[in-house]
């Protein structure tokens, strides 16, 4: 048989790392599937790599903008796929095409969280979210088969899609073996200094959900009360007003960059150094589907304080200290707790890291294809 991606929605980091790793771990025949053929940008299949058993198709449209791979998707998509594949993946969830059988799945819960969507305002951002639920609504109830990555999504869904005749399965993302790190021995707070800081790290993408400005304000009551704290930012603007917001909130807070550094725009291999070169992990966003970062951190080995919005609890369970991500006062406690108590950093994170065990590329790559052959037999 022969499996065919499309790929031609332009993905969120996690969403082509999701993508490279499956090709990756992709075996000819393994689950009756010879051969993928994939469509997407030109850019997006250079980082898949180059393997025997898959085939790269793009388009002069799918390299321009929006309205242009729109008119591919629309008129061009189902005629180049037609007669080529005997089942369709669509990793972004926006097909919406003919073409039987085909499975999509679930990524972004900005997309059902009209709450969440408030925070945008009247933005660009905020009607993307409000097309793609129409988009990814209808790619759901249509499609054979319909991958969530986390049990929070596949509930929360469930209110706006009937999956009585879809085939449904829960595929967590996996955990790339650069980030696996055993815990470190949990020093007293006594042992740092203003020279030689307690390192919070917190990798996301700026957003207005991820509340990076929250936890900058944290860091700088806690250095102005004595603590001897430091906070790494790593991570690009995705939006632009809170960009600024935090570049103005360090620039005053913090002129000289003696304890809040933000780096942006940094891949896979230099953010493992920071996961590794740090003392404890922040995760602040409201909303997510199954975050990768937070994984990544739990592997490398990192004492950790997380949002108590669902799914994080899912993943992280009893292994980390929780707090409400729009409040300052108690994420200010919950640093304060765990910087204090060295006994209970070293059993969260020994608790964490043992938690991220289940996470593997090979076992999410092998549970995708086991699937979608499923589809082909069940619906072809």
């Amino acid at each position: 048989m022969i499996l065919g991606i499309d790929a031609s929605t332009v993905g969120s980091g996690g969403a082509k790392r999701h993508l490279i790793e499956i090709i990756k771990y992709f075996v000819p025949n393994k689950f009756e599937f010879s051969t993928i053929k994939i469509w997407g940008r030109q850019d997006v299949l250079d980082q898949l790599g180059d393997y025997p058993y898959l085939i790269k198709y793009s388009h002069p449209f799918l390299n321009k903008g929006i309205f242009f791979r729109s008119i591919w998707q629309l008129f061009i998509r189902d005629h180049s796929i037609n007669n080529e594949i005997d089942v369709l993946f669509s990793p972004f969830g926006t097909y919406i095409g003919k073409f039987s059988p085909y499975a999509t799945m679930s990524r972004n819960m900005l997309v059902f969280d009209k709450k969440e969507q408030e925070r945008f305002g009247f933005s660009w951002y905020r009607l993307k979210f409000i097309i793609l639920f129409f988009v990814q609504r209808k790619s759901f109830r249509k499609s054979q088969g319909l991958i969530f990555i986390s049990e929070y999504a596949e509930k929360t869904i469930a209110k706006y899609v009937d999956y009585s005749n879809i085939f449904t399965k829960i595929i967590n993302h996996g955990i790339s073996d650069i980030f696996i790190r055993p815990p470190l021995k949990q020093l007293h707070l006594s042992a740092y200094n203003t020279t030689t800081n307690y390192k919070f790290l917190y990798v996301s993408t700026i957003f207005s959900y991820k509340h990076q400005l929250n936890v900058v304000e944290v860091i700088v009551r806690l250095r102005k009360s004595g603590f001897p704290v430091s906070l790494n930012l790593v991570g690009s603007v995705g939006e632009k007003k809170i960009g600024l917001k935090l570049y103005e909130k360090i620039k005053i807070a913090d002129p000289e960059g003696l304890y809040i550094i933000w780096n942006q725009n940094v891949g896979i291999e230099k953010v493992v150094d920071y996961y590794h070169s740090s003392d404890a992990f922040i995760f602040a966003s409201s909303c997510e589907n199954m975050p990768n970062i937070l994984i990544e951190a739990m592997a490398s080995g990192l004492p950790i304080v997380c949002s108590s919005n669902m799914p994080m609890p899912e993943f992280l369970e009893n292994g980390g200290l929780y707090f409400n991500p729009s409040n300052i006062e108690e994420l200010e406690l919950t640093l304060i707790q765990l910087m204090s108590n060295p006994e209970l950093r070293t059993k969260l994170a020994n608790k964490s890291y043992e938690y991220s065990k289940k996470y593997s590329w090979q076992t999410c790559a092998d549970k995708t294809f086991q699937f979608l052959s499923t589809i082909y037999k069940k619906y072809a």
